[in-house]
Formats: structure tokens, C-alpha cells, sequence
């Protein structure tokens, strides 16, 4: 994962111990949904136990690549909605480099060239420092905003009847690579453990499976993401989420460009 500035200019964009394919479901019945349970307030909680509130930690990446691994470590500060700040720590050649995402806008700071550059919203969804994750993966609710969500056919392939899927379809003008995306949602807590992105003539391109969650407050929060990269043999990414603080009292300032060039933490 090396982040230079050009590949982050290329970039367009929680978690995996991890499953070997969700592939087309089965022909089968719709699963029944609970009483008063609708797909897109499901979505909602899945965002809202996958972002986990205002809160502070560290994140390390371990980016494999046939015949290497890079190891990457960086600060994020979210507010659990739309709003998020991460600065690179190390390795120490990519020290202070920091991303900010504040609603439909994405800064990048580089101290090399001591600026701020604006990305497109479609870099959200890129690949994030080289590696298999999105900024999306990490910060922001594009998942509620840019796709509309339905109750899949059951889950016959892992033969979990605890398990929700839901069918996530692009809105109209989306800013995203994706033709669909299906979420695997545990039935009791809401909590996201897998999400299948497919490309425009339905084959899966990426695998992200979630894992290790943290309980506060009555959300569930990953630790651990495993991302794939389905078109490429040996390309995945490993998240880990440590030293996390849950409700924490995240200044606004975490939250603009003077933050973003000098850190707020």
C-alpha cells in the first residue's frame, strides 16, 4: 500500500477473517421479514452499528500482494456520520498524510507538497492508499445514500437462518463503480458481517467480511475487516480497529482543513 500521491489520484472505492464467495442466491423464497421491520431502516442500523458513533482509535493496514506485505498504521477521528479525519503515522515515509471527509467533500493532504487537493466524489470509493479498502469502507454513510435498499432471497449457501441479506441497487447517478451490493446482516443484532460488490454484468469484484465486534452503548462495532479483491489471486487487505474510544467528545475542529494539514488529536 504505498501511498503516493498519484495513486491516490487514481483512487476511485471493516473487515475479513473470511468467507470463500456468497455467489447468486438460489432460487428460493423471500425470507419473511420481522414485524415492522422494513429493509431500509434495517440498512440504517447496519450504518449506524458499522460506523459506531463519535469516537476515536487507530487503524493498522496489512496490505498482501503476491510476494510482499505492507504494513500501514493511521489515526481516524469520525463522528459517526459523514464526517471523518485520518492521518497516516507510519510508515514513517508516509507519516502526516491525512484524508478528510466532511459530506460529499474529500480532501487529501500531502506534506510533500505542503497542500490541500480536493477529490472527486467518486475517489470515495477507490482504492484507499493502494490497498483493497475504500474511504467508503471507512468513514460515511454512502451505503443509505447511495443505493436503495430490499430483502434479498434467503442466504441458501451458508445455510445461516439467522441471517439477513439485503440487496443494495444504485439511485440514479450514484457515484459508484458498482452494479449492486449484498449485505450479510445478522437477524438479532443488525450488525454487518459480510458485503458482496458486484460489477455491471453481475460478477463479485470485492469481498468485504467483518468481525470482532465491540459492544457499547447498544451498537456493535467491527474490529476486524477483511477486504478481497475477487478479480486478482493473493490481492486483500486486513483492518484492524485498536486503542478505540466509543462516544468520544470529538471536537469540531477534528472536522477542517487547518485539522487536516496539523492534526487535531
Amino acid at each position: 500500500m504505498v501511498l503516493a500521491l498519484a495513486a491516490v489520484m487514481a483512487l476511485a472505492a471493516v473487515f475479513v477473517a473470511a468467507a470463500e464467495g456468497a455467489g447468486e442466491p438460489g432460487p428460493a423464497e423471500p425470507r419473511p421479514e420481522k414485524p415492522g421491520m422494513e429493509p431500509t431502516a434495517v440498512l440504517a442500523a447496519v450504518v449506524d452499528n458499522l460506523r459506531g458513533g463519535p469516537l476515536l482509535g487507530t487503524y493498522t493496514f496489512v496490505v498482501q500482494r503476491p510476494g510482499r506485505v505492507t504494513e500501514y498504521v493511521m489515526e481516524i477521528v469520525s463522528d459517526g456520520d459523514e464526517r471523518g479525519l485520518i492521518r497516516i503515522v507510519a510508515p514513517p515515509r508516509e507519516a502526516g498524510q491525512a484524508f478528510l471527509m466532511d459530506g460529499d467533500d474529500l480532501w487529501l493532504y500531502n506534506p510533500r507538497l505542503g497542500r490541500s487537493l480536493r477529490l472527486p466524489p467518486s475517489g470515495r470509493s477507490g482504492a484507499f492508499l493502494g490497498s483493497d479498502v475504500s474511504y467508503n469502507d471507512l468513514v460515511g454513510r454512502d451505503l443509505e445514500k447511495d443505493y436503495v435498499a430490499a430483502f434479498a432471497s434467503r442466504d441458501t449457501e451458508s445455510g445461516d437462518e439467522g441471517l439477513l441479506v439485503l440487496e443494495l441497487t444504485p439511485r440514479p447517478g450514484a457515484p459508484t463503480p458498482y452494479g449492486r451490493v449484498r449485505l450479510g446482516v445478522d437477524e438479532a443484532t443488525l450488525t454487518p458481517r459480510w458485503a458482496d460488490y458486484y460489477d455491471q454484468r453481475g460478477q463479485v469484484v470485492k469481498r468485504v467480511v467483518l468481525s470482532d465486534y465491540l459492544t457499547a452503548g447498544g451498537r456493535f462495532v467491527p474490529r476486524h475487516m477483511l477486504v478481497e479483491d475477487r478479480t486478482r489471486e493473493g490481492y486483500r487487505t486486513v483492518v484492524r480497529l485498536t486503542e478505540v474510544q466509543l462516544d468520544a467528545a470529538v471536537p469540531e475542529a477534528c472536522f477542517t482543513l487547518q485539522a487536516l494539514e496539523r492534526g487535531c488529536r
